[in-house]
C-alpha cells in the first residue's frame, strides 16, 4: 500500500507498507509530482515497512524524478526524515531491518540537497519534524 498526506502544512508523509500494487506505483509518482508543485519547503517522513515489492519500472520512474527534479528539490523540501520500520524486498540481499543502510541509500541520500534524518518510530518522526532546525541542518 502507499498513500501520501500532510498531517501539518509542513510536513509530507509518504507510506509505504507492504505490498505495492500497480496503482500505488502510481500514486507514489503523482504524490512525487504534487510535491514538485509546492512553493513552500516541506519536511519529508517516509514510513516504509513490510515487504516492499515496487515495480522495477516504477523505482525507475521515481530515480528518474529525483534526478530530473535535483536541482529544484530544496524548493520544495527541507528535508527527508525515514522510518524504516523493518522492511525487506524478499531477498536476502536488500535487509533494511535495525536500519541497515545499502549502497543504493547512500547514494540516494548524498544526492540529496538536505539533511536526512532515520528514526525507529512515526511519533519520533513527527517530534524531529516540529523541531526541525531552521537552517535544516
Amino acid at each position: 500500500m502507499f498513500r501520501s498526506s500532510t498531517p501539518q502544512s509542513d510536513i509530507v508523509l509518504f507510506e509505504m507498507i507492504d505490498q505495492q500494487s500497480d496503482a500505488d506505483g502510481q500514486a507514489y509518482i503523482a504524490a512525487l509530482d504534487a510535491l514538485a508543485e509546492r512553493s513552500d519547503p516541506a519536511i519529508l517522513i517516509f514510513r516504509v515497512a513490510g515487504f516492499i515489492n515496487q515495480d522495477h519500472d516504477i523505482r525507475k520512474q521515481a530515480a528518474a524524478w529525483f534526478k530530473r527534479n535535483r536541482d529544484r528539490l530544496n524548493v520544495f523540501a527541507k528535508g527527508l526524515i525515514r522510518i524504516d520500520e523493518g522492511h525487506h524486498h524478499g531477498d536476502d540481499e536488500h535487509d533494511h531491518a535495525g536500519g541497515h543502510e545499502d549502497a543504493e541509500d547512500s547514494n540516494f541520500v548524498r544526492m540529496l540537497p538536505f539533511p536526512v534524518k532515520r528514526v525507529a518510530t512515526l511519533d519520533a518522526a513527527f517530534a524531529l519534524a516540529r523541531d526541525w532546525p531552521a537552517s535544516g541542518s
